[in-house]
Parts: structure tokens; sequence; C-alpha cells
């Protein structure tokens, strides 16, 4: 995940917890214009062209407008182009800003345009994978030191030329670096998270849960073989039958070992749960981080508690004809329709924004199915489910 991570959105790792945050852009825009009111009014640093700053203030805080504009649920993912319209909005506002004080001694340590850039980098954070906000932030680094530079610094006695550009773009490789290291720890959080299996019930023991699990399975594991082993000291010597079945110990313990290896994370998941998986092409590898998570935060409110799980499911993927993935998840659940109309509509939402052509079907059997994109990357037509109140059936016909 070390690589994916740079290319990944938190919006992509988990589109739910930023459908209910939604504002961040706003609130920065906000931010900025508060801060700049007060620095070109009460701080007087509005110069001898105010109409100038205002309009450079407007600037910055249309980047964050149109950050929140951009990245609404329906208009798709938050893409480089519209990313770059940001950044070209923020830098325009820091080279006006720096052109309106052209020919005149300003405090270059009050100047506003440097965090506006700053925040438009933090107003873009959820939306943009590291790598982008990495982009982004370089070319706001490089305007601005090159505004500061042509118009700042040759009528600015006050502070050394690299001083002044110290203090300029201070905040902006702030924002840069804080946004990146942000999203890197969020994707590969949830990376993490989103393949790890269920909770198992831990051992009543003052001893470590995962130990005492990883113990008690390799126990189970090898019990064959410490049989054997025992059974040939006792006897105190080797047959030519104890050879041949050494060789089919060591076969069976090797294929099981090999098999755990080979489990997809959704086999994992489902290990020790009400959960049936029907992957044999092991399609569940080829889903995105973003798809992963919204299945295994389902998954997990259904089934994640044994003492009192809230029904049982079934996962099928299969190839369609076209190349895409066809997922189809059954759930049979044991709330009311009331309350399992409540329940899943948060992850209806969130599936929504990560995959294709979603179709969902309540009743006894909530029938949820929806596509991928394989390699042909083409859009195709939804296959149905089974008559309602059928748990089963395949999907791809």
């Amino acid at each position: 995940m070390s690589g994916r991570s740079w290319r990944v959105s938190p919006w992509d790792a988990d589109p739910l917890s930023w459908f209910t945050t939604p504002n961040l852009p706003l609130a920065a825009a906000a931010m900025t214009l508060v801060h700049g009111v007060l620095v070109l009014g009460p701080a007087g640093q509005a110069g001898s062209r105010p109409l100038v700053q205002v309009a450079a203030l407007g600037l910055s805080v249309l980047a964050m407008v149109w950050v929140h504009v951009a990245t609404r649920p329906r208009r798709g993912a938050f893409t480089i182009m519209r990313a770059l319209v940001a950044v070209a909005l923020s830098g325009a506002g820091v080279v006006m800003s720096a052109m309106g004080y052209s020919g005149e001694t300003f405090a270059v340590e009050l100047w506003w345009a440097p965090l506006s850039a700053s925040l438009v980098l933090l107003a873009m954070v959820p939306y943009s994978s590291a790598a982008r906000l990495l982009v982004a932030g370089v070319v706001l680094v490089a305007v601005s030191a090159a505004a500061t530079l042509v118009f700042v610094v040759p009528d600015d006695p006050t502070w050394p030329p690299l001083s002044a550009v110290a203090i300029t773009l201070f905040p902006i490789i702030i924002g840069m670096v804080g946004g990146v290291v942000m999203i890197r720890s969020i994707t590969s959080g949830l990376a993490r998270w989103s393949e790890r299996p269920l909770d198992v019930p831990g051992v009543d023991s003052g001893a470590d849960d995962l130990a005492v699990a990883i113990d008690d399975e390799t126990r189970i594991r090898i019990a064959p073989a410490t049989a054997f082993i025992a059974s040939v000291l006792d006897r105190g010597a080797v047959s030519a039958g104890d050879a041949v079945r050494a060789g089919a110990l060591a076969q069976r313990l090797r294929a099981e070992l090999t098999g755990e290896i080979d489990r997809t994370w959704i086999e994992r998941v489902a290990r020790g749960r009400a959960l049936t998986v029907d992957d044999p092409e092991r399609l569940a590898e080829q889903l995105d981080l973003a798809q992963r998570t919204v299945m295994r935060a389902l998954l997990d409110a259904l089934l994640g508690h044994t003492d009192s799980p809230v029904g049982s499911a079934r996962v099928e993927l299969r190839r369609t004809e076209s190349g895409a993935i066809a997922v189809a998840l059954r759930i049979l659940s044991t709330l009311p329709e009331g309350r399992r109309e409540t329940f899943l509509a948060p992850y209806y939402v969130s599936l929504q924004s990560s995959v294709e052509n979603l179709r969902w079907r309540t009743g006894p059997v909530t029938a949820v199915e929806f596509e991928v994109a394989g390699a042909s990357r083409s859009r195709m037509p939804v296959l149905r489910t089974p008559d309602e109140g059928t748990p089963g059936g395949p999907v791809a016909r």
C-alpha cells in the first residue's frame, strides 16, 4: 500500500466520513475572508491600492468555493484538472496582491495571501491524493516565491530577500507537508483496517488475545503431526509406513498454509462469521480501497459481534462478458424493516459514490448489486439479482 497510498485520497478511501463533513472548503473560505478583512482593515495593510487587494482576496475565496462546488458527490472525482483550477485562482490572488503592494513598503509578516494559499491546500486535503496535493503545493510555492522576489523584495528593505521569501513560503510549505502527511496517514490506516479479519472473541485470560488466538490455531493445525511424532517416539523405531504418513502430513500442512496465504481479503473477513463468499476467480482483490472500505464497514456492522449479530450475508463476484466485475451482496437481517432501512442507508450513500450501476432492493432479503470497471474500463449493463426473497443464485449468467 506504500506506493498506492500516494494515489488515493481520503474521499476515495472512506467516502461516507467525508460525505457527512462536506463543508471544510467553505470553512477555509470563511477563514480566508475574515483574516483578509482584518489585515486590510484594522491592521491597515491595504496599501495605496485597496481595490486591488480586495480583488485578490476575492480570487482566493473563489478558489475555495470552487473546491466546495467541484467536490459535491454527484460531480464525481476531484480530478487533477479541477485541482489546477483552484491552484490557478489561488496563485492569481497571491500574484495580484503582490502587484498591489509593488512600489511601496508593507509588513510582509502580516501579508494575508500566503495563509490563503495554505488554506486552499487544506480545503483540498479530503479530496486529493498525496501526490496531487504535493504537485499543487509545489506550484503554489513556486508562484508565491516568484511573486515575492519580483514585486515585494525590491521595495521592502525591512527584511533580507531570503528572509522575506521564507516568511512568505512558510505557511504554504506547512500546509503542503501537513496535508500530505494527513492524507497518507488516513489512506494507509484505512487500507490496513479494510483487510484485517473481523474481531475474534477474546480469550478470558490475562494473556494477549491475539497471541492466545494464534497459539490455539497453531496448536490445532499441527496436532496431527505432533501426535504422529509422539507415537514414533513411543515405539522407538521408524517404519516404512511412518515415512509415507510423514510425507502425507507434510503435504497436507503445506496445502493448508498455502491456502491460508492465498485467501482474498474478503475471505479473511468472512472467516468464522455468518458470511458466505463465492469468488472462484479471486475478483475481490481487484476492488479498490474505497470499494473495499464500504463493503468492509457494512460487513463489520452486520457481523462484527458474535454475541448479537444483526444478520447473515452472502457475497458473489463474477466477471461479466464485457470484462467488468459484477458484485452481488445479499443480506438476511433480523432487524425490523424500519430499523433495517435506517441502518443500511449510510452504506448505500457511500457505495453510490464509489461504484457503478448500483442497485438496491429491500425486503426480507436485502439485495445489493453493483459493478466495478475491469480492464476495459467501460460501463456494462446491470445484472439483475434473483427473484425477491431468494438469498442465493449466480450473479453472472
